[in-house]
């Protein structure tokens, strides 16, 4: 499993991922595993995905291999681009999207997405979302969510602090993540957005 947060905060953006594998029981941490990284960069974004280890590696190797430029700047580009590599994904990876439970396809993994327009949520069901402080997804997502919120009020805490704090504080409680942790943060441009 794993956990992954964005933060937004102050004209900076921050992207924090644990960097524990699990298979079963095993656990698979960065001690043993050199490619234990959750967040990769492609063009002005930083990704990080929750899901099966695959996911992410498809991801990764699609982006890098297809000469389309994906955009993730905002929640409609984030859509039809997340729509893209869904039908990629199924279509050269593999990926099998049989369940009667739900309406729409399964990507079986989400993904948090920071770039200089701002943070974005994706969720399995390819449902974007513009974030207007911080978000978390994964096994210790609960653990992270509820961190960030006893500190983001903190002048003293950056989107860079507040996503760390986040992190150990999953892997101080949640048994499948694990530390050490990555963090990437970037300024942003542009005004925050409206929340009314």
């Amino acid at each position: 499993m794993t956990t992954i947060v964005a933060v937004r905060k102050d004209g900076m953006a921050a992207i924090a991922a644990d960097t524990l594998t699990t298979f079963g029981n095993q656990k698979e941490s960065a001690d043993y595993f050199v490619n234990c990284r959750k967040i990769f960069a492609y063009r002005d974004n930083f990704l990080a995905t929750t899901g099966w280890g695959t996911y992410q590696i498809a991801i990764e190797h699609m982006l890098s291999k297809s000469k389309k430029k994906f955009n993730f700047s905002n929640v409609a580009e984030i859509f039809e681009s997340g729509s893209i590599i869904h039908r990629i994904l199924k279509d050269k990876y593999f990926l099998r999207t049989e369940s009667e439970d739900d309406d729409f396809e399964s990507s079986h993994g989400s993904m948090l997405i920071v770039n200089p327009s701002g943070i974005f949520s994706l969720t399995h069901h390819r449902f974007p979302q513009e974030l207007s402080k911080f978000y978390a997804f994964g096994s210790g997502s609960e653990y992270a969510m509820g961190a960030m919120r006893a500190v983001y009020d903190d002048p003293a805490r950056s989107a860079e602090d507040i996503a760390r704090c986040a992190i150990e504080v999953a892997a101080e409680f949640d048994d499948s993540t694990g530390l050490p942790l990555d963090c990437f943060a970037i300024k942003l441009k542009g005004p925050s957005p409206n929340r009314k």
